[in-house]
């Protein structure tokens, strides 16, 4: 069975960590081996970019988009490939897309951020979970300390703006998220069924 990699896109707080679990218990009910992943990675890399995101480093912005460009690349080769190889469906939360959407958000060019990122493995198949950006920062857990990226409401607002233009642009279904839970999960069931 061949594998296929299927990206799970949307703003802080939309419910990508919660639909990526539960279409991966019903994929495993029938029969595929997945794996979830997600984007900050826990290598290298990805552990810098976290620093960054909880205000620990400070860094140019177009440096960020450099260590999620390197981040990635990294990503692909030790997690992403191998399961794709071992015929795995991989769920991966945030990829490329959500570099656009949010780097753009922050000031750098779309072209730029498409160019750094120019050799990451193209997704078989992309889903954007979209809900407004006061419905998701509602939704995250008060208890959670929230990164730069979660506390800024306007920023949100313009990456949500940027995610709708990016998935018309780029073929991501975009799935309905303030739906509830069962409602938006059946849907993303019957998509991710269409393309295994």
């Amino acid at each position: 069975m061949k594998g296929k990699f299927i990206s799970i896109e949307g703003i802080d707080g939309c419910g990508k960590s919660t639909h990526a679990k539960l279409l991966a218990r019903w994929l495993r009910s029938r029969g595929r081996k997945v794996i979830i992943t997600d984007e900050p990675t826990n290598g290298t890399v990805g552990r810098i970019i976290k620093r960054v995101l909880k205000g620990e480093l400070k860094l140019p912005i177009a440096a960020e988009a450099l260590l999620f460009a390197a981040d990635r690349i990294q990503h692909i080769a030790d997690v992403i490939e191998p399961a794709l190889k071992a015929g795995k469906v991989v769920l991966n939360e945030r990829y490329v897309c959500s570099s656009l959407a949010y780097q753009s958000a922050r000031g750098l060019p779309v072209g730029w951020i498409s160019s750094i990122n120019k050799y990451a493995l193209k997704p078989d198949f992309g889903i954007l979970i979209d809900v407004p950006a006061e419905v998701a920062f509602a939704r995250i857990e008060p208890s959670r300390r929230l990164d730069e990226f979660e506390r800024n409401l306007r920023l949100q607002k313009r990456v949500r703006r940027n995610y709708l233009r990016i998935a018309r642009r780029e073929g991501l279904k975009i799935v309905d998220g303030t739906r509830s839970r069962d409602e938006v999960q059946a849907e993303m069931r019957r998509l991710v069924s269409a393309v295994l």
